[in-house]
């Protein structure tokens, strides 16, 4: 099966991310990981910035989550230590942590690493306030947000029609519909968007309320129609557990789709993608929609999700596409 679904990547760079995706699964070596981020324009890019240095010494603005990724997705840069406006210890990692005042004493022109997706901006403008040049500042939380951003729409031969039906599973902030009618330049059908997370349906009406035919679901995609436990966040991880505080009803596409001919399905739903594909065979089999599914939500995703597309309709080619700077956000796309 793995040749077969090898054999149905159309370009080289989706067999590379294939083999490495399936080699991180099977022995959860990071350099996989770390190959397939090199990959990116966006490491390209951090990677430019920093051969203007005299060395590779970096520091790292930012303490958090993503700071860490970062560490382990570029091993090769020689991390100088950690500053953060507020910092909480004094070591991390093996680093030490700087203030920002701390910081200013001992800088002398190495290049500063923005790691935070959030507050990305104000630390740019300080780190301009403090006198250090554009060429000195990688702004590695902005690279994240646009590579990020982009997913789902950017392969240049994803074909559109203007009587597009795009079904969007797991809606959270609304984001995808907006880059969706971007991407079909407003000329569709209809939009059926599901977020079974209460406080993300409620940000997502909000957002899109002058959003025209589209339809917004507070249900669950799955396999078969019901009642499952859920862990509810209010952010994009939330998803259906068995130890989860809330419920939720689930159901499958491809009733709730009824007639309509569904041309396009994208799929984030914190592991959920191979129940809710099972509810949707008939329309995969019978309308082939376009698919963009996340496949690195479970370890065996990586084979098990194009093997059940092609059980269900083999004549679908695959492309595979990576959108973070960290293990997260591998897209199939299924055409």
């Amino acid at each position: 099966m793995l040749q077969k679904i090898y054999s149905k990547f159309i370009d080289q760079k989706s067999k590379e991310i294939f083999k490495s995706r399936l080699l991180f699964s099977l022995t959860g070596d990071y350099s996989e990981i770390c190959k397939i981020v090199s990959g990116t324009d966006q490491a390209a890019e951090i990677r430019h910035k920093i051969s203007f240095s005299k060395d590779r010494h970096v520091f790292l603005w930012g303490t958090g989550f993503w700071g860490d990724h970062l560490i382990k997705s570029f091993p090769d840069i020689k991390w100088q230590g950690y500053v953060d406006n507020s910092p909480r210890e004094s070591q991390k990692n093996g680093m030490p942590v700087y203030d920002p005042q701390e910081f200013l004493k001992i800088y002398s022109g190495q290049p500063v690493f923005i790691a935070t997706a959030f507050y990305h901006e104000e630390i740019h403008r300080q780190l301009l306030s403090y006198g250090i040049g554009e060429d000195k500042i990688i702004n590695a939380g902005k690279l994240m947000v646009d590579l990020f951003d982009s997913q789902y729409f950017d392969l240049p031969f994803l074909p559109h029609a203007e009587d597009e039906v795009f079904v969007d599973a797991g809606c959270f902030d609304g984001l995808t519909v907006r880059n969706f009618i971007k991407w079909s330049g407003g000329k569709y059908r209809e939009i059926i968007s599901f977020e079974p997370d209460a406080v993300c349906l409620e940000k997502c009406r909000a957002v899109l309320k002058d959003v025209e035919n589209l339809t917004l679901e507070n249900t669950g995609l799955w396999s078969s129609k019901g009642v499952l436990s859920f862990h509810a966040t209010g952010n994009s991880d939330s998803q259906i557990a068995e130890e989860g505080e809330t419920r939720i009803t689930t159901g499958m596409l491809d009733e709730i789709a009824g007639d309509r001919r569904i041309t396009f399905i994208k799929m984030d739903i914190e592991g959920a993608e191979k129940e809710a594909l099972m509810g949707a065979q008939n329309i995969i089999r019978n309308q082939k929609p376009k698919l963009a599914i996340s496949i690195y939500h479970k370890k065996e995703d990586i084979w098990e999700l194009p093997a059940l597309l092609l059980e269900m309709n083999p004549e679908y080619q695959f492309y595979l596409r990576h959108y973070s700077l960290r293990e997260a956000e591998t897209v199939l796309y299924a055409v």
